[in-house]
């Protein structure tokens, strides 16, 4: 046999006896750091569509034969995770196996894990399974302390942005509308685990409300996990699932902290070939406030929309918003471009942890809405707040004096803040100028979402909903994450099944976009009247939301706006 032949049949056997060519292959799923490096990377969520094509790929690949799901020091939101849960269910639906690793969970990981034919906890770790809660800081008083007067122009009956600044507790809309979300998330992580645990209703209400808190050996001993170790449990676990060894694994994510040590990587399915060009599926990312350069940065935004709209092999687009609202004008970029898209090629809309007030208008001309169960949406109204000087000048020791031509002229004049309140007329004037913006909110809705106004008034006040109260209200058309988006978007594109497709993703990040999000958030956005150093105190004292929340509210006081409040997580 010449040498040529030997090294031929030498390189064969390799690849025979390499992992993607074995049979009863598992993948690895490290999801280890996985939300750090996502916020590091880009303003996009990449990595996410990249990890659901990676399981859809896994879940058509016959040497793949289940999935070892390492969630240890990983976190993520509600909405992502029960997204992940959805594409890992499908994936056994297959006929595949998954077993999961924890260490440090709470509720919403464990829902998490208990997609997983087998769970395996660390020795060491700790799942608290405390329930959730939601509720909101409100600094009312310590703006009376200062010397901070505010105004709140709210003619709606749920919109509740301003409260934080007005009150000192919950309002009857609030617990109203932010208990029924509660109701709904609550109940779909109940009924989640209760049926993939076998756990009656009793047993889970005993687990959150009694013992919460559980050791390895105690959450071993409660059937909430099947066994305790790492890496040499994950082994036995998966001989106890396959019932022989498993020889083979491939990874997706970080091989440093793999609990396999597997160097061979698994990634999604290639689009195309050498001499083929795959239609491709746009995916746009409209994360933060609806701003027109800052957030989503519309003005940038509409534009990327509607250019690919016209691209020749971009079949379909998904925008993915997560977001809490803002301007009106820039969300209003966001749904022009939608709308004209639209005419063009499907356009489908993902809905985040967040896609409220602002973020809702921008998503309301897409051909389809969807949002998990867990996504908070709707809001439909606007408000406004006026922030001025009630002895806050006097207790710094300022003084101010002017002259004005105009009964008005003297509204926004001030150190630091305005120097006064606004007088009945003003009030008046901001309240028909909310209303006029509030009803051309409700009208816009009326026609993407083809309701009748007095449907979109029984649901608008600013009232907030959770994906499944949206659903039932007519705001969305189905429960569903990212990958459903790009599901649905393919079928209206009307892209066979078993086609290839190209994935191209919006914005395309920036050195300064990676740059400014190692940046603390109160580094940015302050004007003159408000200088970076106050910005800095705010941040010793306050959470960063809220800092953020109080900045923008100042460089925006008195504008009209459709916008979230800052609350607490509901973990």
């Amino acid at each position: 046999m010449s040498a040529k032949n030997k090294l031929l049949i030498l390189g064969m056997s390799c690849l025979i006896s390499a992992p993607l060519f074995s049979q009863n292959v598992y993948l690895e799923l490290n999801l280890n750091n996985q939300s750090v490096h996502e916020r590091i990377r880009s303003p996009r969520s990449k990595s996410q569509l990249e990890l659901f094509r990676v399981i859809d790929r896994a879940s058509k690949d016959k040497r793949i034969g289940g999935i070892i799901l390492n969630m240890s020091g990983f976190s993520a939101g509600q909405e992502f995770l029960w997204e992940l849960r959805s594409a890992l269910q499908e994936f056994k639906s297959h006929n595949k196996k998954i077993c999961a690793f924890i260490s440090a969970a709470n509720l919403d990981l464990y829902c998490l894990a208990s997609v997983a034919d087998k769970i395996v906890m660390d020795e060491q770790g700790v799942l608290n399974m405390t329930g959730y809660v939601w509720g909101r800081g409100y600094v009312q008083h310590s703006l009376e302390k200062l010397g901070i007067g505010i105004r709140e122009l709210r003619y709606l009956e749920f919109k509740s942005a301003s409260e934080m600044f007005t009150r000192d507790s919950i309002s009857d809309a609030d617990r109203i509308q932010y208990g029924e979300w509660l109701d709904d998330i609550y109940m779909v992580t109940k009924e989640t685990i209760t049926k993939a645990r076998s756990l009656s209703s009793e047993e889970f209400d005993d687990l959150i409300n009694k013992d919460f808190l559980y050791s390895p050996k105690s959450a071993h001993n409660k059937g909430l996990v099947d066994r305790l170790g790492r890496e040499e449990a994950i082994i036995e676990t998966l001989k106890e699932i396959e019932g022989a060894d498993v020889k083979y694994f491939v990874h997706y994510g970080d091989n440093r902290s793999s609990l396999v040590d597997s160097k061979t990587h698994y990634g999604p399915a290639k689009a195309g070939g050498l001499f083929s060009t795959p239609p491709v599926i746009a995916v746009v990312y409209a994360n933060g406030q609806t701003d027109m350069e800052q957030g989503m940065a519309a003005r940038n935004l509409a534009k990327i929309i509607r250019k690919i709209s016209e691209r020749r092999r971009v079949k379909a687009i998904v925008v993915r918003i997560d977001s809490p609202g803002g301007s009106a004008e820039a969300a209003d970029y966001i749904a022009e471009a939608i709308k004209f898209a639209q005419k063009k090629i499907p356009v489908v809309v993902s809905m985040g942890s967040v896609a409220a007030s602002g973020g809702y208008w921008a998503a309301i001309y897409a051909n389809q809405i969807i949002a998990s169960p867990y996504t908070l949406t709707g809001s439909i109204g606007v408000i406004g707040s006026w922030i001025y000087d009630n002895g806050l000048n006097t207790k710094l020791g300022f003084t101010v004096d002017v002259m004005q031509r105009g009964e008005h002229a003297d509204l926004g004049s001030g150190f630091i803040l305005p120097r006064r309140d606004l007088n009945q007329i003003e009030e008046e004037r901001y309240k028909e100028y909310l209303m006029d913006m509030y009803g051309d909110f409700t009208a816009k809705v009326a026609t993407g979402r083809k309701m009748d106004i007095d449907q979109v008034e029984s649901v608008a006040q600013g009232r907030v909903f959770s994906g499944l109260g949206a659903l039932n209200a007519g705001l969305i058309d189905s429960i569903g994450g990212l990958a459903d988006a790009v599901s649905i978007a393919k079928k209206l594109a009307e892209i066979p099944e078993n086609k290839k497709v190209a994935y191209n993703e919006f914005p395309k990040p920036t050195f300064w976009d990676k740059l400014i999000l190692r940046m603390p958030m109160t580094s940015v956005n302050v004007n003159n009247n408000f200088s970076a150093a106050s910005g800095l105190l705010l941040d010793l004292f306050l959470p960063a939301q809220v800092t953020e929340d109080i900045l923008y509210r100042i460089l925006h006081n008195g504008q009209v706006m459709p916008i979230l409040p800052v609350d607490f997580t509901a973990r």
